[in-house]
């Protein structure tokens, strides 16, 4: 959950980014204060990360996707 709210901020303070969403997240989040952003991100925070204790690799996935309407 850490890593989830670190890309979270990061993102969110960007004002490039009007939608996001996240494997820890039930809903897309939708950044209202940055309505009119061009970029949509979904991402994996910490992909793999039941294998921690493995010591096996994990890592994040994630796209980012231009926004293709203007609509709000």
């Amino acid at each position: 959950m850490v890593a989830n709210e670190i890309f979270k901020n990061a993102l969110m303070s960007t004002n490039r980014v009007c939608i996001l969403a996240s494997e820890e997240d039930a809903e897309p989040i939708f950044l209202k204060q940055h309505a009119n952003a061009k970029y949509m991100v979904a991402f994996d925070p910490l992909d793999g990360s039941t294998n921690i204790d493995s010591n096996v690799t994990i890592g994040t996935i994630f796209g980012i996707y231009k926004r293709s309407s203007d609509t709000n």
